[in-house]
């Protein structure tokens, strides 16, 4: 028995036509039925479809009458009931069921692309409609409901249909149909646009214009909207011609596989996506840059498969082999000659001569939207005579280097990828390895994220060896990551990251080869132009052009503007080629180099910021040595910011390279810096990195210089035992080798560890001890000092005129002078005897002298000391409001300091 409800209520059996009756009544309960087909359908549900609003009594009697008739009629086990009401099982011959699983086989046909199958299935599934369902009973809302449903999906049987009829050449035979369905649905712009291009196919070009023009009118008059951007790109191409409108042509698909766990780099996809073209007037060309084994071809491909659908004349890819392992770059001439095969040219129609194919490629793309993807160029000349004259063209590029000259005269934007972010790497891991996997094991995944540097190849590289090895905990991975280069080796050169990083060392110049080798000797995060240019043992401007060149190749990052480094992968690349092939004397006499510009800029940075500091005898720089170009203190103190993590790795560095003098002159140099920023912690690290290597070579003047500052440091730590014995000792050195002027500083600085525990009668012996000996030795910048110190401590004994006696003396000498930083501290000793002499205005006018000269100087715990004093100052005074800004300053002064470390 067959049910149908594509047309008119029909049941048949056998070829006949069974009797259901004629009454509306009982018919219309079968529609409804059949319109929810083995769904029960509620008692209630029926009465209301069979008689609406006003049923009769006898309404759920009649129900069951009529449901046993059809039983009677149809089959006993055809209407079920149940507790939620009747259903009826039409089984599979049922034109509607049958409609809608050849629609689902025509639809798995056309992604498998079965483009013949899909057609007879598509056909036949239209060919099951007898007219609209089920007309009789469109006042009814349950079948009305079914009725539109149906009808959607037959509009979209007919959309899929009316495409592969003509993807199989069939445009004459459905233009006629396809005329019918567009006059009857005027706003399926499908239907339209298959509609349009079967009328093009036939020769009916101007039908097919005119159908364009017709549908813009329909929808600025009745929507107010444009056509849709892909019936708009329709009718452009039949306006140029475009060949890809003919049947035949093979549409270029060239792209590689993309990869199915792609993931971060939302803002390069943005800045993409940004790029594509409109109704410009050229080709769109973007390169992609960046260092060996940051993912610039996968970004790419990525990116050129979700923008496939946006280029309908193809996609066409070419490897041009800039920075590959067995293979020289592609030549222009084969690069052109893949292109036009790309897009079909017949062979036999290609001219000889690369200047006339190149010609022919322009000519072949013109009027076309193309993705051209040119991955692993070497430079901007291999590109040029590969880009395509369309207007509606995009051409990414992808290299090592970074095409500036396509930027330059193309008009190319620049895309640069950088490491992945640590939560990318981390989220990069999560999809190779399960989210499970790297939750269970943060510490790990950190460690391997630190280890691979964050590349995402190392990373593919790991990921891949964990992938293998299921049951192995990933902690179990990280100590294999601490060889260096070794633990990201492999069988496959595209894999093996050292490798990959060697084709692109081996496409520079000789001189910048040997600075990238060089800069594997180098401590620090990163380093200055002047750094490298002494590394190199060549001049500035030199180092300069080798130094854009590695910029250039992407192994080195000009991570801020004039300051070069590069990722851990890429430094023991490049510690490996030094080792291997620059003899050892080379590389020690670079490394010394390096360590001389260290020192000798410090040096000089150092007296900028504090010339009356005592001082030390350092020897002069080795041949071919740059150092920085600092001018006054502001710069001085910029430079130390900026070099202090350099500074820092280069005094350990000297240690364990058996340069022992750098090693405690440079920690020395890094003193008063360290002290105006408050970096105990670091001044300790250093100190004590330098004391060890004094102490190796015996000399007895770096141990107590560092004796000394590692005093100073251990006071401002609140370790006073530290500070007393480190300040003993270097006492002790300072007499034996009779430095009168380091062992009076001794004294002046160790008279502030007895200040911050209170015992101001010890801390003045020392600072007259220590004013003493200046006064011997007629040394009056250390005169001025101590001369403050004994002032301040007379002060601290509540003798606050003795102190203003030594006090003033010592500010006619720091004057004198051009003390500044002996001023600044001298001005807030004379403030606090006057403050506490209740001589609040005059101590006022002090104070803010001291504050001004701190602000200067770059000190801004000083400063923010000194505001708090004069807050007090003010409080005492009974000018709250004054105080309250006062220290209100003091808090804005710490909270924009750099931590203390």
């Amino acid at each position: 028995m067959k049910f149908g409800i594509l047309g008119p209520l029909q049941v048949t059996c056998d070829g006949r036509t069974v009797d259901v009756g004629t009454a509306r009544k009982p018919r219309l309960m079968l529609a409804v039925l059949l319109s929810r087909a083995g769904t029960p359908v509620s008692v209630d549900s029926l009465v209301a479809a069979l008689w609406g609003d006003d049923p009769p009594v006898s309404a759920r009697r009649n129900v069951q009458l009529y449901v046993h008739r059809l039983r009677r009629t149809l089959g006993a086990d055809r209407v079920v009931a149940s507790a939620a009401g009747y259903a009826l099982l039409p089984g599979e011959e049922f034109d509607a069921a049958t409609f809608r699983a050849l629609a689902a086989a025509g639809n798995e046909a056309l992604l498998a692309g079965n483009v013949p199958q899909a057609t007879r299935d598509l056909r036949t599934a239209l060919d099951l409609w007898r007219g609209p369902v089920l007309p009789e009973f469109d006042d009814c809302e349950i079948v009305a409901e079914e009725a539109r449903r149906l009808e959607q999906q037959r509009l979209s049987v007919y959309e899929q249909w009316a495409q592969a009829a003509l993807d199989l050449g069939g445009h004459a035979d459905i233009a006629s149909e396809l005329t019918d369905l567009v006059h009857a649905h005027p706003y399926r712009e499908s239907l339209r646009a298959s509609l349009m291009l079967a009328l093009y196919r036939t020769g009916r070009q101007a039908e097919a214009l005119e159908l364009f023009r017709a549908t813009r009118a329909l929808m600025d008059e009745q929507l107010g909207v444009e056509p849709s951007p892909a019936l708009q790109r329709l009718h452009a191409a039949m306006l140029r011609g475009d060949s890809s409108l003919v049947p035949g042509r093979t549409i270029p698909a060239q792209l590689p596989a993309d990869i199915s766990t792609f993931g971060g780099r939302s803002a390069h996809l943005r800045r993409l996506d940004n790029l594509l073209p409109g109704t410009g007037h050229g080709s769109i060309i973007s390169t992609i840059t960046g260092t060996a084994g940051v993912g610039k071809t996968t970004l790419a491909v990525h990116w050129a498969h979700r923008v496939g659908d946006e280029f309908p004349d193809g996609q066409l890819y070419l490897n041009l082999r800039g920075f590959d392992p067995s293979e020289p770059p592609l030549g222009p001439d084969e690069a052109v000659r893949a292109l036009l095969d790309g897009l079909g040219v017949p062979a036999d129609t290609v001219p000889a001569g690369l200047q006339a194919q190149t010609a022919l490629f322009r000519s072949a793309t013109a009027g076309k939207r193309l993705l051209v993807l040119l991955d692993n160029a070497v430079n901007a000349e291999q590109v040029r005579p590969l880009l395509p004259a369309g207007k509606q063209c995009l051409v990414l590029v992808t290299s090592r280097h970074d095409l500036a000259g396509l930027v330059a005269t193309e008009g190319a934007h620049s895309l640069r990828l950088d490491l992945l972010s640590y939560e990318e790497a981390r989220q990069f891991l999560s999809r190779r390895l399960g989210a499970g996997r790297v939750a269970a094991e943060p510490d790990a995944v950190n460690e391997i994220v630190a280890a691979c540097a964050r590349l995402p190849l190392a990373l593919a590289v790991v990921a891949a060896r964990a992938t293998s090895r299921p049951d192995f905990p990933l902690a179990a991975l990280v100590g294999q990551l601490h060889d260096g280069l070794e633990a990201f080796a492999g069988d496959d050169a595209a894999t093996d990251v050292r490798a990959v990083l060697s084709w692109s060392y081996r496409s520079l110049s000789t001189d910048a080869a040997s600075l990238f080798r060089l800069f594997g000797l180098h401590r620090g995060p990163d380093v200055a132009a002047a750094g490298a240019a002494s590394l190199a043992g060549a001049p500035l401007r030199r180092t300069r052009a080798l130094l854009a060149e590695l910029t250039r190749a992407h192994l080195v990052t000009e991570r801020t503007p004039g300051r070069y480094g590069f990722h851990d992968l890429l430094r023991a690349y490049a510690g490996e080629l030094a080792h291997t092939v620059d003899p050892e004397g080379e590389r020690n006499l670079a490394t010394r180099r390096m360590l001389d510009h260290y020192l000798c800029s410090a040096f000089a940075a150092a007296n900028l910021l504090y010339p009356h500091r005592h001082t030390i005898a350092t020897a002069p720089p080795t041949a071919g040595v740059t150092t920085a170009s600092v001018s006054d203190h502001d710069e001085a103190l910029a430079w130390f910011a900026g070099e202090h993590t350099a500074l820092m790795a280069a005094a350990r560095h000297a240690t364990t390279a058996g340069h022992h003098q750098h090693a405690w002159q440079l920690a020395w140099a890094l003193g008063t810096y360290l002290d105006r920023r408050g970096h105990w912690l670091d001044k300790v690290a250093v100190m004590t990195n330098g004391l060890a290597a004094a102490e190796r070579s015996a000399d007895r003047t770096g141990q107590a210089v560092c004796h000394h500052s590692l005093g100073i440091a251990y006071n401002f730590l609140d370790r006073f035992d530290d500070a007393h014995r480190h300040y003993r000792t270097a006492g002790e050195l300072f007499r034996r080798l009779g430095d009168d002027s380091g062992l009076a500083h001794n004294h002046l600085n160790h008279a502030l560890v007895f200040e911050r525990q209170g015992l101001h009668t010890d801390a003045l012996r020392h600072a007259q001890e220590s004013l003493d000996i200046f006064v011997r030795a007629g040394h009056r910048s250390g005169q001025a000092k101590a001369l403050n110190a004994v002032g301040w401590f007379h002060a601290m004994l509540d003798e606050y005129e003795e102190a203003l006696h030594h006090c003033t003396k010592a500010l006619e000498l720091v004057q004198a002078l051009g003390d500044r930083y002996g001023e600044a501290a001298t001005w807030d000793s004379l403030a606090y005897s006057h403050h506490r002499l209740h001589r609040y205005e005059l101590a006022a006018s002090c104070y803010q002298r001291s504050i001004d000269l701190w602000h200067v100087l770059g000190d801004p715990h000083s400063e923010a000391a000194v505001l708090d004093r004069l807050a007090d100052n003010h409080e005492e005074a009974g000018d709250l409001d004054t105080s309250a800004r006062a220290r209100e300053r003091a808090r804005a002064v710490l909270d924009a300091a750099p931590a203390r470390r």
